[in-house]
């Protein structure tokens, strides 16, 4: 009887630290960003593409722009209204400043996760192309 016990025990055990585990996992992916649809956004830039741009800063506050650029793709375009900068790497714009606002793992350990319509984005943001329909955003995110 005393094996039955120390057993379930034993299970229990290993439930409830598989469940601890799964917990502390699906909630380090939730830096998703913020519905900031009822944010009055600002314009910034020229051009015949435009597109919404939001950020997502270190204190959660989000901060909206309606870019509008002849640029074709989203990191040039927001390079050339100086609301992004970072430095160029073998993948492409490492994505450091943000609306001012420095992030650099390397130094801190935070980083600027990219978004597309809310879902986090597979592809660079120097490699993404200007889409006048589509909502892209940068997330400030600490490890």
């Amino acid at each position: 009887m005393n094996q039955v016990k120390n057993r379930a025990k034993f299970i229990l055990s290993l439930l409830l630290v598989a469940l601890i585990a799964v917990s502390v996992l699906t909630g380090c992916n939730e830096n998703t960003p913020p519905d900031a649809s009822e944010i009055e956004a600002r314009d910034i830039g020229q051009g015949s593409v435009e597109f919404r741009f939001e950020v997502t800063d270190n204190e959660e506050e989000t901060t909206v722009w309606n870019v509008r650029t002849d640029e074709v793709t989203i990191g040039a375009a927001l390079v050339e209204v100086g609301l992004i900068g970072g430095e160029e790497a073998s993948f492409g714009l490492m994505v450091i400043y943000v609306n001012g606002l420095r992030a650099d793992f390397n130094q801190d350990g935070a980083y600027w996760a990219f978004y597309i319509d809310g879902e986090f984005a597979s592809t660079g943001v120097d490699s993404t192309e200007t889409e006048p329909d589509k909502v892209y955003a940068f997330v400030y995110t600490s490890a």
